[in-house]
């Protein structure tokens, strides 16, 4: 920050005006008034000191040059952002602020010398309402894994540099502003002022301009650098610099990590752990340790102890030079599913399914039935700094993705409730996030209350993180005092239910069934009732659902057996002449059609052997430009191409780990349950708006299905019928709209 805007924030504080204190004791308590009295009146005492000393430093700003007057006010259309991520760029806040309305600017500030971001920025809105709305839900929201700070911002230094640069002529020959600005109008409090109230003319006499025009263009400090200027008024202002540490606390940009202590280590501790490194070969993440603060020291060695420096150096040579197995030094054969470990939805018959959906519904009543959701990250892609499933699609209701899931979840619970006269069905849900979102998540369930579901009910844990590691196989540090950690992917997630005692939470409350699946899909069945029947009736350890694949040339994993395993291949590991392959049985359909979803059911069986085959799941390798400290120079680096990598595993890696007997797929119609949140709205290919019509379009059917009739101004295509959850888990129950007429856009929120 400039030595002006740090100055200008501090001047401009908001100084409580001394207002009468009413005495609350009772009227005949003489001992209650005094004490009350007496407090009151430190209490005015402690106002009316306050008040002269913010005067007294506003004149003092003034009298060095820097305000234009002491009363100068900041404008109340900028917000000050603070602890970014060093590798947040103007764009990322521009995109993110956006949102909320027109921005005039973006800026983060950077070191003139190096380029490297000072960690703050400054955004202008062109509206103040929007600025007020950015502030308000802004604030402690996570950008680039920085949980961010955000203010009005104090800084005047624009009308300040407005003000220097204003000629003398201009002063004197202008009426109305001060300097011939529009928007100073406040007196030089240091001139003289005569009895009237007006400023004296510089030909007058008694006090006048205590700089002469060189200082006014800031000539004084022509021969000094920004370093030295701060240095010479925090020596002459001491009380200055005391009230500027003091802001830096309030704004909480000296407070050590959250859930990090404040203890260094021991001696012997540290030594342990930094032999433990040394035979690692990574002993250089201690380099900077000793320059380090004590809550810098402690985060850093608590990081450190949470990962195993031989571990990660075993993996990281495993996933850069995967062994060639035997299956795939003989080539690899690719064959569908075999038919007795599938079936769909849409050529089973209707017994079929109902049997699945009832025996479902018995294990939901039985209490043996949860669901993991794969929160993931941010919704950065989507222009949101929120955790995703946060993210808002556009539904006339206003929903998020949260909401709409938890709904879901709700109404199974009651489905079942009606099914067996039992009351106080619950189905128990893990939400894994990520470390950064983890807290955002919680917050958002807390401020909804969990959406109607028990809070006992509702669990909230943390996948783990991997190290980024470089090039030449070095754990890199993001700043002098972190490790560079990335999400291990959502494969993490069987670690996940070790560390965060999740299993634990399952085995005691009876849970054999569990639906598992990712929170970007709009259409999820969560804990569907017809999947766990079908998955419990094969007696599989997984099951997973698919959708048909749209043509030949769509890019998606395929589910299918591979060197006779269940396997997931990704459509780039498929030459042309098989993705084009017709099925023998139904030569309108293509042979490997089944695309994966990212929608499974485990048997809690299979759940209990988890330390039996997690150490066996590879690692893949994403290549990565990843912000660094440069070991040598201690500076940050930020690369212009990759120059390391992150290491993730995928949740689908353990199907091989499985025998085909203990492996089933279902397929299910795309328009009822997949609609993938990926990109941001506008791209028309899997955004907010493609979600929110899927959900309108769904709605329509079963409006229609019942006999419902929807009308609308333009094409029922582009328009729709939300139905809420609560209402409908699959389309039943809507009987009692078949007599209807809805105009869509609508939202049926409730049966009448």
């Amino acid at each position: 920050m400039s030595n002006l805007e740090a100055s200008s924030a501090l001047h401009t504080e908001s100084i409580e005006r001394p207002s009468s204190v009413e005495h609350q004791g009772e009227p005949d308590d003489d001992a209650n008034e005094v004490e009350l009295d007496e407090a009151a009146q430190e209490q005015l005492s402690d106002k009316l000191r306050r008040e002269r000393e913010a005067r007294a430093q506003a004149l003092t700003l003034e009298i060095v040059g820097d305000l234009p007057y002491a009363e100068v006010k900041p404008p109340e259309n900028v917000l000050f952002v603070c602890k970014l991520n060093p590798v947040t760029e103007d764009e990322d806040l521009d995109l993110i602020f956006s949102r909320f309305g027109k921005i005039v600017s973006c800026e983060v500030i950077r070191d003139k010398r190096t380029g490297d971001s000072l960690q703050y920025a400054f955004i202008e809105f062109e509206d103040q309402k929007a600025c007020e709305q950015a502030y308000f839900k802004m604030q402690g929201v996570l950008i680039d894994d920085h949980r961010i700070h955000v203010d009005f911002s104090q800084s005047v230094s624009r009308l300040s540099d407005t003000w220097r640069t204003a000629t003398n002529s201009k002063r004197a020959n202008q009426s109305g502003g001060f300097g011939g600005v529009a928007n100073l109008e406040k007196k030089r409090q240091y001139r003289a002022v005569d009895p009237d109230g007006n400023t004296r003319s510089r030909k007058s006499t008694g006090y006048d301009m205590v700089h002469d025009k060189d200082d006014l263009r800031g000539g004084r400090h022509r021969n000094m650098d920004k370093e030295e200027i701060v240095t010479q008024r925090a020596l002459a202002f001491p009380e200055m610099a005391a009230t500027f540490n003091n802001l830096l606390d309030k704004l909480h940009l000296t407070t050590k990590e959250e859930g990090v202590s404040t203890t260094e280590p021991t001696k012997e501790e540290l030594k342990e752990l930094k032999d433990k490194y040394s035979q690692a070969g990574q002993d250089h993440v201690f380099t900077f340790y000793d320059d380090l603060s004590t809550s810098e020291k402690a985060g850093l060695f608590e990081r450190l102890k949470s990962l195993d420096p031989k571990y990660i150096n075993e993996i990281t040579e495993k996933a850069l030079r995967p062994a060639q197995g035997s299956d795939e030094s003989q080539g690899t054969k690719l064959e569908p599913l075999p038919e007795a470990a599938t079936a769909s939805i849409l050529d089973s018959k209707d017994e079929d399914i109902q049997s699945w959906y009832t025996s479902g519904l018995e294990y939901v009543n039985k209490g043996q039935v949860a669901v993991v959701l794969m929160a993931g990250g941010q919704g950065t892609r989507l222009g949101s700094s929120d955790p995703k499933g946060c993210f808002n699609i556009g539904l006339p209701s206003q929903k998020s993705l949260f909401q709409i899931q938890a709904e879901r979840i709700w109404k199974v619970q009651q489905l079942a409730e009606k099914q067996s006269g039992k009351k106080d069905v619950f189905i128990p849900w893990y939400v894994m996030t990520s470390g950064p979102t983890r807290r955002a998540t919680e917050q958002f369930f807390e401020e909804h209350n969990y959406f109607g579901l028990q809070k006992d009910n509702v669990s909230i844990f943390e996948q783990g993180v991997l190290p980024c590691i470089s090039n030449d196989g070095k754990i890199l540090l993001e700043s002098k005092s972190k490790v560079a950690v990335a999400p291990d992917g959502n494969g993490g997630i069987y670690q996940a239910l070790l560390t965060s005692n999740v299993r634990t939470d399952m085995r005691k409350r009876g849970i054999q069934h569990i639906h598992a699946y990712c929170v970007d899909n709009c259409l999820v069945k969560v804990a569907d009732p017809v999947f766990i029947g079908f998955a419990a009736s094969k007696d599989v350890d997984i099951a997973t659902k698919v959708v048909r694949k749209n043509n030949a040339k769509e890019p998606v994993g395929l589910i299918l057996q591979k060197n006779g395993k269940p396997d997931v291949v990704e459509y780039s590991e498929i030459d042309d002449a098989t993705a084009e392959a017709k099925d023998s049985k139904q030569p309108d359909l293509l042979k490997f059609r089944a695309a994966n979803i990212v929608n499974h059911y485990y048997s809690f069986r299979f759940l209990e052997t988890i330390e039996d085959w997690v150490h066996k799941l590879p690692h893949h390798v994403a290549r990565k430009k990843i912000p660094y400290v440069d070991i040598e120079k201690g500076e940050t680096v930020k690369p212009d191409k990759p120059n390391g990598i992150k290491l993730e595993q995928f949740v689908f890696d353990v199907f091989p780990l499985l025998s085909l007997d203990k492996f089933a797929c279902m397929e299910v119609e795309r328009e009822e349950e997949f609609s993938p949140l990926k990109n941001a709205r506008g791209t028309g290919v899997d955004d907010p708006d493609t979600s929110k019509q899927d959900i309108l379009n769904q709605g329509r059917r079963w409006v229609q299905n019942v006999g419902g009739i929807v009308e609308s101004e333009v094409a029922l295509e582009e328009t729709g019928v939300e139905v809420s959850p609560l209402v409908s888990y699959g389309g039943e129950g809507l009987e009692f709209l078949s007599t209807r007429t809805i105009k869509a856009p609508a939202v049926i929120e409730k049966e009448d």
